[in-house]
């Protein structure tokens, strides 16, 4: 797919679990103001990813959960040589069926992992 910006609630989101009081977290926002989407799920849920490709390894950085569900998604990053890039946003479902967009912020609870 061709890199898109993040949709209003894709970056809701991103800003929200960047709220999330842990260590690095001022460069991952810094990188949250021109992170552009460059990867979908193909299954039709609504994770994103941010980084094509991968570094050093996956590393998830925040949780949220959904309330009154058993649906969450988290943050995750990736380490490069000398930073750690935001990778993306992985939607974790425990419905049968996935929403066309992430929930609204107002509806998780954040939490650092």
């Amino acid at each position: 797919m061709d890199p898109r910006p993040l949709t209003p609630r894709e970056r809701e989101v991103l800003a929200a679990l960047l709220s999330a009081d842990l260590p690095g977290a001022a460069d991952l926002r810094r990188q949250a103001a021109e992170v552009l989407v460059v990867g979908e799920c193909g299954c039709g849920c609504p994770s994103v990813d941010f980084t094509a490709g991968g570094g050093l390894g996956m590393t998830v950085r925040v949780n949220a959960a959904v309330t009154d569900s058993y649906d969450g998604l988290f943050l995750y990053t990736f380490e490069s040589a000398d930073q750690e890039l935001l990778g993306g946003i992985e939607w974790l479902s425990g419905s049968e069926t996935d929403p066309a967009e992430l929930p609204h912020p107002s509806t998780l609870t954040i939490e650092p992992a």
